[in-house]
């Protein structure tokens, strides 16, 4: 009764109003699972598989809530060296799937590149918290651009951009959050979103002319703005080296297959054309628990984890999808308020990039499914299967427990 007490009717309000949505949310993804299991109640079968690391993951939860906020502050350079070391295990070991993302242990497979995400938030959050007084001048960004830069490089070369992506998304509104200059944060993303905008030219002289006024809004000498946004305009040139050489083969198909997904429709594009049509189908109430066609006759790939969202779709409708959004929209909503409700400024930042790396998960999974983003091996958060998304969710879980103790 006291453990009880200790994590429901001891906890804020907050914590009561996450742990409900966590919870509807992993029923949700298991009812979801187990419509689409051949044999839901084998070892083997993706609604039992998830339901074991459910319960492992609660276990790890219980463990971590019991670590104290400081020890977790004053140890976090050696999470982060830690993690970075696990993440480095899998170079070491056997490809698979010709990378280098997994550790097997036999019965599963765990990504340790998951795991730093966290240790990369906890170590900018210390960074950030022990600098606090310094926040307002420009080069406090170099310290957490690098941090996050090592930990995106070393995954990349696994290779796995959306991790790398992922892991790099928290800095900026972690950064924001401290205080530092929106003119700063403003110059970090301008030129990523110049090389990007420099495939297509129409939208090029969108961003250029948005660009400019964006730097005569800001105050400052008018000849340095001047450079600066040439400077900008000229990074667009680096756009065939992004192409050619920094994305993989499959990367830039997977580009073009969003842009123009009818060029391949039974190959590299069948992901995206096979979820726009679970989805279109499922209607208002979509067709039924077990009763979608795209699904059960195993048209959509990957179901179970990316395209989970698609199966929701088609099986119970737009209401079903709403209901996923707004439990969604709650869950961050409700970890923003226990930032902003925090006295403690490294346990707020901490909390703002967690919470950055499950909007990011979800913003991405919902416009891949719709063909909004290229497709990237990203699952929804507490409802996708995946034993080592699933682990790192309950760790984001425990840490805001622990830190919303302040």
């Amino acid at each position: 009764m006291t453990f009880f007490n200790n994590y429901i009717y001891g906890s804020n309000e907050y914590l009561v109003r996450l742990y409900l949505i966590v919870s509807s949310l992993i029923t949700f993804g298991l009812i979801t699972l187990y419509s689409i299991s051949s044999d839901p109640l084998s070892i083997n079968s993706s609604f039992m598989r998830q339901l074991i690391f459910i319960i492992f993951s609660l276990f790890v939860f219980f463990i971590l809530n019991q670590i104290n906020v400081k020890t977790i502050h004053d140890n976090s350079t050696l999470i982060y060296i830690f993690s970075f070391l696990l993440c480095s295990v899998p170079f070491f070991l056997t490809p698979v799937e010709n990378t280098y993302r997994w550790i097997d242990f036999g019965f599963f497979y765990i990504q340790p590149g998951e795991y730093l995400k966290c240790a990369t938030i906890i170590l900018i959050a210390k960074y950030l918290s022990n600098h606090q007084l310094e926040v307002k001048e420009s080069y406090i960004v170099f310290i957490p651009i690098l941090i996050a830069l090592l930990s995106s490089f070393l995954v990349l070369n696994q290779p796995d951009l959306g991790t790398a992506v992922i892991i790099f998304a928290p800095v900026l509104p972690m950064m924001l959050w401290a205080g530092v200059s929106g003119f700063t944060l403003f110059l970090l993303i301008a030129p990523v979103i110049t090389i990007i905008a420099a495939s297509n030219n129409m939208i090029f002289n969108i961003w250029g002319v948005l660009m400019f006024i964006i730097f005569l809004a800001f105050q400052g000498r008018l000849l340095n703005r001047i450079l600066i946004y040439f400077a900008n305009i000229f990074t667009g040139l680096l756009f065939p080296f992004f192409w050619n050489d920094f994305l993989n083969g499959y990367q830039r198909q997977r580009f073009i297959d969003f842009l123009n997904p009818d060029l391949d429709p039974m190959g590299s594009s069948y992901h995206i054309i096979q979820s726009i049509t679970a989805i279109g189908s499922g209607g208002l109430f979509g067709k039924g628990w077990g009763q979608g066609s795209q699904t059960q006759l195993k048209f959509l790939p990957v179901q179970e984890s990316d395209f989970i969202l698609s199966v929701i779709a088609e099986e119970f409708g737009f209401f079903g999808i709403a209901i996923i959004m707004f439990l969604f929209f709650m869950l961050i909503k409700t970890l923003l308020d226990i930032a902003f409700k925090s006295s403690d400024y490294f346990s707020s930042l901490v909390i703002i990039g967690l919470t950055s790396i499950l909007f990011s998960h979800i913003f991405v999974n919902s416009a891949m499914t719709i063909g909004l983003m290229p497709v990237k091996g990203l699952p929804t958060p507490f409802v996708s299967a995946g034993g080592s998304f699933m682990l790192l969710c309950f760790i984001i879980l425990s840490l805001v427990t622990n830190f919303s103790k302040n």
